[in-house]
């Protein structure tokens, strides 16, 4: 059975393998590229591999919250991400899209 997964600019369900996997280290706040070389230890969320849903997720905070994690009123958060994200690994997640022209169905612009 498949790994299905949601991406956080779109909400859609898809297969965990079409999709980019963006990982929080939970020792230091670093968001990393996780492309399955090595296992990634921390807090994960998923991106379609469309463009549009790449711009939407890095100009919204879906993406931040994510990483992130769950706050609860009273307590602090249980972990920083180092946010903007730095150019070098938005340069890496662009190369990581497939498809450039299509976009997701709740990423369409409309006009």
């Amino acid at each position: 059975m498949l790994s299905t997964r949601i991406c956080v600019a779109c909400r859609l369900k898809k297969a965990q393998k079409d999709l980019i996997r963006l990982t929080c280290d939970y020792q230091n706040g670093d968001v990393r590229l996780n492309t399955g070389d090595k296992h990634l230890s921390g807090r994960s969320c998923y991106i379609c591999r469309s463009k549009a849903c790449v711009d939407q997720a890095l100009k919204g905070t879906r993406l931040k919250g994510a990483l992130e994690g769950r706050k609860v009123k009273g307590k602090p958060a249980p972990r920083s991400v180092a946010f903007p994200l730095s150019e070098q690994l938005i340069q890496l997640v662009y190369r990581e899209c497939t498809d450039t022209a299509k976009t997701c169905q709740n990423t369409q612009s409309k006009e």
